[in-house]
C-alpha cells in the first residue's frame, strides 16, 4: 500500500554565535604629510577577506579601513587627511557547522576612535562587533495521502508552512561618473570622501531580483584656485542592478541585505584639462533569501478495517514565518555647539547612525531603545580652525508590534536612517530633522509530529474477539466520530447512517456503533 511524500523546503538556523573584537595600534604620520594638531573627523568600515570553517570553528582574516581628517600645524594647508588599514584575525566557535552550510558574517564598527599622541603619531582604536550565523537547507518529507484503498481511512490537519525559494549571495559593480557643478572650483587635492547606501529596495521578478537606490557621494576638497580653499560637494547618485536568481517571481518575501564594500572615488581632468570629472565605484554585496508563504495539508493519522496499520510518525523542526514589518520614527532635534566651539559658517556634511542597545519584549511587543549617533562636519568662523566637527548622541526608544510573538520565537532588526536631512539656525545651532527605518523579520520555531510511513500487520484475534460486534456507545468529553470509529474499527460514515446522526458529537450523545473488522 503505497503512502505519498511530500518534501518541505525550508532554511534552518544550526548556530549563532557572536563576539566583540578590539582592534588598536599607533600609527606614525606618513613622511609626506604635515604634524598633527587636532583630530577633526574620522571614518571606519570592516573588510572581510576570508572565513574558513575548520574543526567546528570559523577563523576570520580582515581589515580595518580608517579614513581620518586633521588640522596641522602648516598654515597654507591646514586640513590635511590621513587613510589606512589595520589587519585583524579571529574566530569563533560554531560547533554545529559543517562545511557546505551558509555561513553569514556581520561585522560593523560600533565604535571608533582616533586620537593624537603626539605631532606625529596617532592611536586608532575601534571596536568591532561580529555576528555569526551558521545556516543548512533542510528537506522535511511528511505524509500527504495514501493510495487507492477502500479499506484505510486518513485524517487530515492543514499546517502553515514557509518554503525558502533561493538562498543567495552575488555581488554587482557600481560606477558611476559626475562633473563638479559649474559654481565649485576644481580640484587640487582630495581630502575625504565617503560613498554610503541610500534608499535602496529590492524587487523580486521572475528569475531576477531587482535592486534599485541611490549612493550618496560626499567630497570635501583643496580648491585649485591659489588661495587653496575649502569645497565640499554632496551629490546621490542613482543605479539599478539585477541579480539572477532561479524560481524568483513576484509575491515572494523578501529578505534582502545590501551593503557596498571596496569603495573608491578619483578625481580625473574633463576635456578641458581641469580636475573635475568625479569617479565613484563599488561593489554592491547582497545576501538575498526568498520566502513563499502557503499552507500543507498532512495526514495526522490512519487505520484500516482490514489489517492492522500503525502510522511512523517523526518531529520535524521548522521556522514559520510571523511577520515582515517595517516601520518609521521621525526625530527632529536642534543642535547647539559646545561652549568654546567656533561658529558655523558652512554645513559641509552631516550624518546619523542608529546604535541599538536593548531590545526587550512585552507581550508581543518588542521595545527597542539606542541611541543616534549624530555628527556634522563644518567651515568654521575661525581662520586658524577653518573645518570644525560636532557629534552628540539623541536617545530614542522605539516599540514593534509583532503578532503570535513568543519567548521561543526568534527575529532579526535592522535599522538605518532612512533620510536625514541638516540646517544651519544660526552661527552656534544646526538642526536635523530624520526619519529612522527598523526593519523586522519575525520566526516562530514549530514542532510537528508528521506521518513518514506506515507498518502493517495481522489483525490480533483476541483484540477483535474482545470487541462487541454492535454496541450503543454514550460519548464521553473531549471525543470524537474518528476515535470512535478508529477503535471499533468501522467508519465514521457508518456510525452516522446507523444512529442517523448529522456528523457532529457532543458529551452524552448515544450513537450505534458496529464493528466492521473481522465480520
Amino acid at each position: 500500500m503505497e503512502i505519498k511524500l511530500q518534501s518541505i523546503h525550508m532554511n534552518r538556523v544550526k548556530c549563532r554565535n557572536s563576539l566583540r573584537l578590539t582592534v588598536d595600534d599607533d600609527v606614525n604620520v606618513p613622511d609626506n604629510k604635515p604634524d598633527v594638531r587636532t583630530v577633526i573627523w574620522e571614518k571606519g568600515t570592516v573588510r572581510l577577506s576570508e572565513k574558513k570553517l575548520s574543526g567546528g570553528r570559523l577563523y576570520l582574516k580582515g581589515t580595518l579601513a580608517y579614513h581620518m581628517l586633521y588640522l596641522s600645524e602648516e598654515e597654507g594647508r591646514p586640513v590635511q587627511s590621513v587613510r589606512g588599514e589595520l589587519p585583524f584575525d579571529e574566530s569563533l566557535e560554531l560547533p554545529d557547522a559543517c562545511v557546505g552550510d551558509t555561513i553569514n558574517v556581520r561585522a560593523e564598527v560600533e565604535e571608533l576612535e582616533i586620537a593624537m599622541i603626539h605631532s606625529r603619531k596617532f592611536a586608532v582604536r575601534a571596536l568591532l562587533g561580529i555576528m555569526v550565523q551558521a545556516e543548512e537547507l533542510h528537506d522535511a518529507r511528511a505524509a500527504v495521502e495514501m493510495g487507492e484503498a477502500p479499506s484505510v481511512h486518513t485524517k487530515t490537519r492543514v499546517i502553515p508552512v514557509t518554503s525558502i525559494v533561493a538562498d543567495k549571495k552575488d555581488t554587482a559593480r557600481l560606477r558611476e561618473e559626475i562633473f563638479l557643478p559649474s559654481g565649485k572650483d576644481g580640484v587640487a587635492e582630495l581630502l575625504f570622501w565617503e560613498l554610503e547606501l541610500c534608499n535602496v529596495e529590492a524587487r523580486a521578478r521572475e528569475d531576477v531580483l531587482e535592486a534599485k537606490g541611490e549612493m550618496s557621494l560626499f567630497l570635501l576638497w583643496r580648491s585649485d584656485r591659489e588661495e587653496g580653499e575649502l569645497e565640499s560637494y554632496e551629490a546621490m547618485l542613482p543605479f539599478k542592478s539585477e541579480f539572477e536568481i532561479s524560481g524568483c517571481r513576484e509575491g515572494l518575501i523578501d529578505d534582502v541585505m545590501f551593503r557596498i564594500t571596496n569603495e573608491n572615488v578619483a578625481v580625473k581632468a574633463d576635456e578641458d584639462g581641469e580636475e573635475r570629472l568625479v569617479e565613484a565605484e563599488a561593489i554592491l554585496e547582497a545576501e538575498m533569501k526568498l520566502y513563499e508563504e502557503g499552507e500543507m495539508e498532512l495526514l495526522s493519522d490512519l487505520y484500516a478495517t482490514d489489517c492492522s496499520m500503525v502510522p511512523v510518525y517523526q518531529t520535524e523542526e521548522y521556522e514559520n514565518l510571523l511577520l515582515k514589518n517595517d516601520s518609521r520614527l521621525r526625530v527632529s532635534e536642534r543642535l547647539p555647539l559646545a561652549e568654546g566651539m567656533p561658529g558655523i559658517l558652512q554645513i559641509c556634511r552631516g550624518s546619523a547612525e542608529i546604535k541599538p542597545d536593548v531590545c526587550t519584549r512585552e507581550g508581543e511587543t518588542l521595545n527597542l531603545s539606542g541611541v543616534l549617533d549624530v555628527r556634522l562636519l563644518y567651515i568654521s568662523e575661525e581662520d586658524d580652525r577653518p573645518l570644525q566637527s560636532y557629534r552628540t548622541e539623541l536617545p530614542f526608544t522605539h516599540q514593534i508590534e509583532i503578532r503570535g510573538l513568543t519567548p521561543e520565537s526568534t527575529y532579526d532588526i535592522r535599522c538605518n536612517v532612512a533620510e536625514a536631512v541638516f540646517g544651519m539656525v544660526r552661527n552656534g545651532e544646526a538642526e536635523m530633522k530624520a526619519e529612522l527605518a527598523f526593519s523586522v523579520l519575525a520566526m516562530e520555531n514549530r514542532k510537528e509530529e508528521v506521518i513518514v510511513d506506515t507498518e502493517r500487520e495481522e489483525f490480533d484475534e483476541n483484540r477483535l474477539e474482545e470487541l462487541p460486534s454492535m454496541i450503543g456507545y454514550t460519548v464521553k468529553a473531549d471525543e470524537n466520530l474518528w476515535d470512535i470509529a478508529k477503535r471499533y474499527y468501522t467508519t465514521q460514515e457508518e456510525i452516522i447512517r446507523l444512529t442517523e446522526h448529522g456528523g457532529e458529537v457532543r458529551e452524552g450523545d448515544l450513537l450505534l456503533v458496529v464493528k466492521t473488522a473481522g465480520n
